[in-house]
């Protein structure tokens, strides 16, 4: 079996060490059949800002970290909600590298988009009149996702922390980015034809369960799970070696 590369990316205002402290991933479930490479995106962890330039933070414009997490030859990209629009845009741009698809609770797409996009434009003003802070403590008041909610209520603090150590200047910018964002247009997701994993969780306005079925519907080669419970997003990680490591045995 050859051993495959996964290059994953994080939600918007996340990191790797968020991700890490996070505990939802168990990468070493992973790293028995392929070799997982994660990065901080621009203006997020240990990455520095680019430039407070809303364009570059595009969510089409930020292929370029994941294509320069791995130089050369080809991986499969996934990612969580903003990291996996980064994946789709990359399976796009460079198809002959990215030879499969895990697309982490996607976040609302097209026609839906319209509210996030308020609230982008909205927390980038914010931030820009009162601070950070101000922004977070709005974050704050808003409800959870019910799994987050009633089993992992420490979630909402430890976003809002990882958050906080954001460089303050780049937040507008990478919040403009992001409501100047979307998924590809459908035809565009259409034309994408390589295995892809879908994951879900359910009742979180924030990322639809209808944006991944949508996905599932449009992506051919495609499969769906929804986690009902924090037990089956645990089990992610299981499935993401599943099916990495069934794309490795075709290699």
């Amino acid at each position: 079996m050859n051993r495959c590369t996964l290059v994953w990316a994080h939600d918007l205002g996340s990191s790797r060490a968020h991700e890490d402290e996070l505990g939802l991933f168990d990468w070493s479930v992973v790293n028995d059949v392929a070799q997982v490479v994660r990065y901080d995106a621009r203006g997020h962890g240990r990455t520095a800002a680019m430039q407070h330039y809303h364009k570059v933070f595009r969510w089409s414009s930020m292929v370029d970290d994941m294509l320069r997490a791995v130089q050369a030859g080809p991986f499969v990209a996934g990612g969580v909600a903003m990291g996996g629009a980064v994946a789709l845009w990359t399976a796009l741009r460079a198809p002959r590298r990215v030879q499969g698809l895990v697309l982490a609770v996607p976040p609302p797409a097209w026609e839906a988009r319209a509210p996030d996009v308020s609230r982008y434009e909205e927390g980038a003003r914010l931030v820009e009149a009162r601070g950070l802070p101000a922004w977070t403590d709005e974050l704050r008041d808003r409800p959870q996702p019910r799994i987050f909610a009633e089993e992992l209520p420490a979630a909402r603090d430890l976003s809002i922390r990882h958050l906080l150590t954001m460089e303050e200047k780049a937040v507008p910018a990478i919040l403009r980015g992001a409501a100047a964002s979307d998924l590809p247009a459908r035809e565009q997701v259409r034309s994408i034809v390589v295995p892809t994993l879908i994951l879900a969780w359910v009742d979180d306005p924030s990322h639809p369960v209808a944006t991944a079925e949508s996905l599932a519907e449009l992506l051919v080669l495609s499969e769906l799970h929804v986690a009902q419970d924090l037990a089956g997003i645990r089990e992610w990680p299981k499935l993401i070696g599943e099916f990495v490591g069934g794309l490795c045995q075709w290699e």
